[in-house]
């Protein structure tokens, strides 16, 4: 290099190689920042877990995801947040866990960062190193330095070295070329160069970068000018074209600006050139070499820099004579750099230890929100699947460390379910900050709703593919799966699930806080398993015989609690009948619906034209699974639910029985209708026809062995204030039919009906309208009475004892005596009148 001027040789202090270090060594651990990275994760509306479900909520904490594989000016002596400090989107995942019941845990997580907890994490970069090699470099680092002494050059190799060394490891070298960390280095002096490391301009070998220094001249006789354009421009030309990588800059010069590659509307026509031309004809730049009096050569270099296309740029002075240009440098570029102060040892370790301590540590996340919105598929549940809401907070560490009531952000948190708009949030605090690794979780229960159930039952298909990324460890029910999503979505398709953040900046205890940005969530899908209900007649006819119904003679029907206008609507019975034992048997299709609980009832068809439906009982329903197993059956009010639950298979059958009939009737005197009469005998024979003949008599038991007919028993016990069933007469137990009952012995005293007066004619069939009775009652004769004349006295028999009949004939004797002795006595007082007349 040619030395076209040289400048002072102004001593740094003594301090200077270890400045230097500090200033690569910062370098070095801006480079090495990582952007966060997903990591395994782990109810009624509070942060608290839900004591509605302790075996739920601690369920839901163990949850884990499947694996997956602007800027302020600078200030003298401060470190400044560079644009990389932004920690991009904080890693989020919201994944979803099947519970096997009809239920599932959908859970969003988002995990802290800082720049420390990423500085591990094989962040990739490009370091350009810019070394001045100008002839003032190898003046005395000691400004009391004599023969001998260490110059600026020498420190600035050392110092680059270590830096290298720190930078380009073996195990930095082993990694993936995406995650390494390459460097490159530009000698400037009066114009610019680029090494080469082989045939590449970068180079992951720190033993490349050391000897690249050797090749350059920063002699006090061979060194040139200070040509910062051409620097840069050699420095933003390097790229290694690995996409999202980082680049830093790192610009170390002892001195102003002296030279430049654009003319700045200087003409060189070789003929009456100003100074800015003297050395355009030999080496092609544009400055006198001494100076910048109008300021091209600095603006020039301000230019270039804005060309750096984000890169974070180093402005590292190594003169004091360089101080004041650099700093402006440093402000007026855009976007803005670094400006480090190398003339004091004391405000190199303070800036330096700034960004070591600070810009590491100080970029983290704060003002967190989660926001989800369930999609009309699905709906928050409690623990029994009803309409409650059961929801889980949790945090843990990196190590998977339960954190929910030590961490900081983690006790401030607060979660909520809205349920008329069903949204869920986690939310923290105004200007909280959440700790770096830490994964913050919300899991809320949910569950189809009768939308889901009934899309699927219409369309035999799931509408949506679950996003990859998307089950809960262990789980496999929604990456890649059909389902339907657990999440609205706006208009454009997009999903309403996001998380918003700020990234807040500290350095030297001065915040910056970034503006609020939005992070979407992957978009888990549920599934449906959907129940089937099937509804079946039974009819046990064993009394009702010929005039029995027929199961189709009834509707059944099956009504949603919760939603009467759903369900199986009234319908009767059209499958084949079936009989078992006395009982016959018809059933409805099988129809999918909705899981949830459902009203069983039926009612009587009268358009059917079957006119005894009151001799039925209200049949109990029984259900049963697919296996055969007892499906419970809750009754309230005299109604009868069964509840349906994912996937299960219910037949529900209520069968009706025939009930057995009564006959009533009365046995009383025909002049005095109060007077009960006891003692009567009957027959009863049928039903109809060919039915059997029963004997009954009046207060008396049932007699199988009575002949000529078996004897049944007359059950009536009323009889007014004697309670002894006198003159009441009943019949239980008669099937239905037609029955002739004859009376074959009146009571004592009383004439026993002959002809058609002592047979009557009974139908025993009920009414058409339903009751709770047990059974049905027929009364026989007019108004369930039957009625006895008195026997005459020349009827009366002349044996026994002194009953009414008795007294007659007795009293009937004394009379006639009586007379007997009147007649007498009147003939004898004639005979006597008529003899004294004849005297």
């Amino acid at each position: 290099m040619r030395n076209f001027h040289k400048h002072d040789k102004h001593s740094l202090g003594g301090g200077l190689r270890s400045r230097l270090i500090a200033a690569m060594v910062s370098v070095a651990v801006f480079a090495a920042l990582a952007v966060p990275s997903a990591m395994a994760v782990n109810e009624d509306g509070d942060a608290e877990p839900s004591t509605e479900s302790v075996a739920d909520a601690a369920e839901a904490k163990n949850l884990r995801p499947e694996a997956t594989d602007k800027a302020k000016p600078a200030k003298e002596g401060t470190a400044k947040a560079a644009a990389d400090t932004d920690l991009g989107a904080p890693a989020h995942r919201k994944y979803i866990k099947d519970n096997g019941d009809g239920t599932y845990w959908l859970s969003l997580d988002v995990t802290g960062a800082s720049r420390a907890s990423t500085e591990q994490k094989n962040q990739p970069a490009d370091v350009v190193l810019v070394m001045d090699s100008s002839g003032s470099m190898a003046s005395c680092a000691d400004p009391n330095g004599g023969w001998g002494c260490d110059t600026r050059w020498d420190i600035a190799k050392a110092d680059a070295a270590t830096l290298a060394q720190k930078l380009l490891t073996a195990a930095n070298a082993a990694l993936p070329q995406s995650e390494q960390v390459q460097m490159s280095v530009v000698d400037f002096d009066t114009t610019s160069t680029i090494m080469r490391f082989g045939s590449s301009q970068w180079s992951t070998s720190a033993a490349d970068i050391s000897r690249s220094f050797n090749s350059m001249d920063a002699s006090s006789g061979n060194g040139g000018g200070t040509n910062w354009e051409a620097a840069l421009r050699n420095a933003n030309s390097l790229n290694t074209g690995r996409a999202g990588v980082q680049k830093y800059i790192i610009f170390v010069s002892d001195g102003a600006p002296t030279f430049r590659n654009s003319s700045m509307g200087v003409t060189c026509s070789g003929w009456f050139d100003p100074d800015d031309c003297s050395y355009y004809q030999s080496d092609g730049v544009y400055g006198t070499g001494s100076g910048d009096s109008n300021g091209y050569n600095f603006t020039a270099a301000v230019n270039e820099a804005g060309k750096r296309s984000g890169a974070t740029l180093y402005a590292v002075s190594t003169g004091s004579e360089a101080n004041d240009k650099m700093s402006q440098f440093a402000d007026r570029i855009n976007p803005t750099g670094t400006f480090f102060d190398g003339t004091d040892a004391d405000k190199l370790s303070a800036a330096f230890d700034s960004i070591v301590q600070q810009i590491q540590k100080s970029s983290m996340y704060r003002d967190v929100l989660i926001t989800d919105v369930l999609s009309d598929w699905a709906v928050c549940t409690d623990s029994r699947g009803g309409t409650g809401c059961l929801q889980e907070v949790s945090a843990r560490d990196k190590d998977g460390n339960d954190v929910t009531t030590s961490d900081p952000a983690a006790k401030s948190m607060k979660n909520d379910y809205d349920p008329a708009s069903k949204t869920i949030t986690l939310n923290f605090p105004n200007e909280t900050k959440l700790s770096p690794d830490v994964i913050y979780t919300v899991s809320l229960k949910i569950k189809p709703t009768d939308e889901a159930y009934r899309y699927l039952i219409a369309n035999n298909q799931y509408p949506n593919t679950g996003d990859q990324g998307t089950d809960a460890e262990g789980n496999t029910s929604s990456s890649g799966k059909p389902g339907f999503f657990s999440n609205a979505g706006n208009a454009d398709g997009s999903t309403k699930a996001n998380v918003s953040y700020k990234v807040v900046t500290n350095v030297n205890g001065e915040e910056t806080v970034g503006p609020a940005q939005n992070a979407l969530y992957d978009r888990p899908v549920i599934q449906v398993k959907v129940p089937s209900l099937t509804l079946a007649k039974g009819v046990n006819n064993t009394n009702a015989g010929a005039y029995g119904a027929q199961p189709r003679n009834w509707k059944l029907f099956a009504l949603k609690t919760d939603d009467p206008a759903y369900g199986i609507n009234p319908a009767n019975p059209e499958g084949e009948a079936a009989a078992e034992g006395e009982v016959v048997s018809q059933s409805m299709k099988a129809v999918k619906l909705a899981v949830g609980t459902y009203t069983l009832g039926e009612s009587a068809d009268m358009t059917t034209g079957y006119r005894y439906f009151g001799g039925y009982t209200a049949g109990d329903w029984n259900c049963v699974d697919g296996d055969g197993k007892t499906v419970t059956v809750r009754s309230s009010g005299g109604k009868s639910a069964v509840t349906l639950t994912p996937g299960i298979d219910v037949t529900c059958t209520v069968i009706n029985t025939a009930k057995p009939a009564s006959m009533l009737w009365q046995k009383i005197d025909a002049h005095d209708r109060a007077a009960h009469l006891g003692g009567s005998e009957w027959t009863l024979q049928g039903p109809d026809a060919g039915g059997d003949t029963y004997a009954v008599i009046d207060n008396q038991p049932a007699d199988a062995t009575a002949k000529p007919n078996e004897r049944i028993a007359d059950v009536d016990q009323t009889s007014g204030d004697k309670q002894d069933g006198v003159g009441y007469l009943q019949v239980d137990g008669l099937k239905w039919g037609d029955y002739t009952l004859t009376e074959t012995k009146a009571p004592q005293g009383y004439a026993l009906p002959i002809g058609a007066d002592a047979t009557h004619k009974v139908s025993v069939l009920p009414g058409n309208e339903p009751d709770a009775d047990p059974r049905f009652v027929v009364s026989v004769g007019e108004d369930g009475t039957i009625v006895n004349q008195r026997l005459a006295v020349s009827s009366l028999p002349l044996t026994g004892g002194t009953t009414g009949r008795e007294w007659t004939i007795v009293g009937g004797g004394v009379a006639f005596v009586a007379l007997a002795a009147v007649a007498a006595s009147f003939g004898i007082n004639e005979y006597r009148r008529r003899r004294g007349a004849m005297a």
